[in-house]
């Protein structure tokens, strides 16, 4: 079991207009996981457009974003401003901070205040503290580096969103940093969103009022994800509530396993919020033909 930190920057808030721009113009934040490399700690972050990386010190007004002090950070060589991660461009960068005893990026030293790019499953060492880094949730299609966005792919997913408001989703998942980002993303494509982070909430939830899609993370803090799935399917057949699962597994055989036990999308992580939408609005548009 993972010990988890979060460090989360804050979400913008407001609505937006279809009209005029949509959730996939707004800057949310990239989601990503920083696990402590022999400890079974894990950091979960919000990427806004910089974190610093250090350790606290309040005596001299340190606080950094991403605070590595209770991972022995002192012992390990970490300074208090070591390092930055930013956003440019839709990518991910870090930055060392002309740190005392250096940065490296996959074994690389990196030169001090020179920007490397971030990927998924990279390995960075601050000092002697190791940590891996493994992108969550991502903002753009074509930033999980599976495949590409086709061209139309954000003007469909507009109109689908426009045609579908104030339809009801459940967002089942308790990485508090995913859900707030999944949240944020549909409520302001005018989704009416509840979040709940166990299966027994979920299921009070499914027995009080069906939604009109549910999105649902298989690691759960209760109970299996496939599990709350294969219950929806049996005790609740019609109509056909669209089920989209996601998981951070990226194997055939969990991908399996959540079709064969009724599930009709699966998204792999690093999720795109751009996928997200665009399931949840084809998933609402069935429903509401009676295709499910």
């Amino acid at each position: 079991m993972h010990t988890r930190h979060l460090a989360e920057s804050k979400l913008p808030t407001g609505p937006v207009s279809a009209g005029n721009s949509g959730p996939l113009d707004l800057s949310l934040p990239w989601v990503i996981e920083m696990r402590i490399v022999g400890t079974p700690s894990l950091i979960q972050v919000q990427v806004g457009d910089k974190m610093v990386i250090g350790r606290s010190d309040a005596e001299q007004g340190v606080f950094p974003e991403i605070d590595l002090l209770p991972y022995n950070a002192f012992g390990q060589g970490v300074s208090r401003r070591h390092a930055v991660i930013e956003t440019h461009d839709g990518r991910l960068y870090i930055k060392d901070l002309d740190s005392t005893n250096g940065t490296r990026l996959n074994g690389g030293l990196l030169t001090p205040h020179e920007p490397a790019r971030l990927r998924h499953g990279d390995q960075l060492s601050f000092g002697q503290l190791r940590v891996q880094v493994l992108f969550a949730v991502v903002p753009m299609h074509d930033m999980t580096g599976r495949y590409h966005m086709p061209e139309n792919f954000k003007k469909q997913t507009q109109e689908l969103a426009r045609m579908e408001h104030n339809k009801r989703i459940l967002v089942i998942e308790d990485d508090l940093s995913v859900a707030e980002v999944f949240s944020a993303t549909l409520d302001r494509a005018g989704y009416n969103v509840t979040h709940v982070n166990n299966v027994v909430n979920a299921l009070s939830m499914v027995i009080q009022n069906m939604p009109d899609v549910i999105v649902l993370d298989l690691m759960l803090p209760d109970f299996n994800g496939l599990d709350f799935l294969r219950y929806v399917r049996k005790n609740h057949p019609h109509p056909r509530v669209p089920i989209i699962v996601v998981s951070a597994a990226s194997g055939g055989f969990q991908t399996n396993q959540a079709i064969e036990a009724g599930a009709d999308v699966f998204l792999t992580k690093p999720v795109s919020v751009e996928d997200l939408l665009h399931a949840s609005t084809k998933a609402v548009g069935l429903r509401m033909s009676g295709i499910t």
